[in-house]
């Protein structure tokens, strides 16, 4: 059974699993785009009814009695207070799992340190094509479905030639793609800045340092998938024979690409780039000799890819962190998560 608490604010109707209508963090969030209302789902939340946020009710009336079943719907759109349903319904499974996935390819925490493997996009995106279409009715796009099967690739479903699972998919999608008229594709896709992955960190002493620190990346300022999520970046302040210089290691996720990270510690600026023999991003920078006097809440690091966020804000707290690489795992093994996660 879910408790929901009806309030309304600002001509927004929001029927919240918690009792304060507030969103989770992003990093926790998964989201699905109604018409008429957003769904989000709390991930570390085992409630399977999502919140609302529903900003035109007449729209939402089509379609949230198959979320929240007929009596419940009614007393979110016309009562405030606290309701509770039991409502089940293949369209609130498909919800919940595509918001799951489109999660996953946001925010899944690939990570060498926590034993967490990168998630096969392919499988992913094929996943979420099939989903798309058993909630079609209540999206807020119209083409939601041909362009999910547009974005399907078959060659990750192809990959797994002995689970049966993948041939039913396939299948699926094959006849679903027949009906919207799209051609599937049968070649890798290009991944784009959405398919990048999170963050990490690595300690490599060097010697004659004279000073170093470490801190966590914050996971909004990565592309998903590009730095390992359980790590640290770390950095150095070495002598050198030309002067002082700041060297910075971040330990690379699982299956990360080349993708560019720029680390800035104080003044200092410094550009990073993967080295595929240690699998970490590297680089380093001139310091000025003003460096060693700096206290040391102005000697803190901060990493971020400039072509995902062009305006590195100030860490948000990254609350969760390691419940979020928990559940990771737990997925791994779940028989119900979904084909990408019990295949990584």
């Amino acid at each position: 059974m879910t408790e929901l608490h009806i309030t309304r604010a600002r001509d927004i109707i929001h029927a919240a699993t918690e009792p304060t209508p507030e969103r989770p963090h992003p990093e926790r969030t998964a989201l699905v785009e109604a018409r008429g209302a957003l769904l989000h789902w709390d991930i570390l939340n085992r409630d399977p009814h999502p919140t609302a946020e529903i900003h035109d009710p007449d729209l939402a009336a089509d379609w949230l009695w198959d979320i929240y079943g007929p009596e419940t719907a009614a007393a979110i759109l016309d009562t405030t207070g606290p309701v509770t349903t039991q409502w089940a319904s293949p369209v609130l499974d498909a919800a919940r799992r595509l918001a799951h996935l489109r999660w996953a390819e946001a925010w899944w925490p690939s990570s060498h340190a926590a034993a967490v493997p990168a998630l096969n996009i392919g499988l992913l995106r094929a996943e979420a094509a099939w989903r798309t279409a058993g909630i079609e009715h209540l999206l807020d796009d119209d083409q939601a479905v041909e362009r999910a099967l547009a974005d399907t690739d078959l060659t990750a479903l192809e990959a797994l030639a002995d689970d049966p699972a993948r041939h039913e998919l396939a299948a699926a999608l094959e006849d679903l793609a027949d009906d919207y008229g799209v051609e599937l594709r049968r070649r890798p896709a290009q991944l784009s800045r959405e398919d990048w992955a999170l963050a990490a960190s690595g300690h490599h002493p060097v010697d004659f340092a004279l000073a170093s620190g470490g801190t966590l990346v914050d996971w909004a300022q990565v592309p998903q998938g590009l730095v390992d999520a359980a790590a640290g970046a770390t950095w150095t302040l070495t002598q050198r024979e030309s002067g002082l210089a700041v060297t910075v290691t971040v330990p690379a996720a699982p299956e990360a690409r080349d993708l560019d990270l720029t680390a800035r510690i104080a003044t200092v600026e410094i550009p990073l780039r993967l080295d595929p023999d240690t699998g970490h991003f590297t680089g380093e920078a001139e310091a000025p000799q003003t460096f060693l006097l700096l206290p040391a809440n102005q000697r803190e690091l901060r990493v971020h890819s400039p072509d995902f966020v062009k305006h590195p804000t100030e860490p948000a707290d990254a609350p969760h962190r390691a419940a979020l690489i928990e559940y990771a795992r737990t997925r791994l093994t779940d028989p119900v998560a979904s084909l990408a996660e019990r295949t990584a």
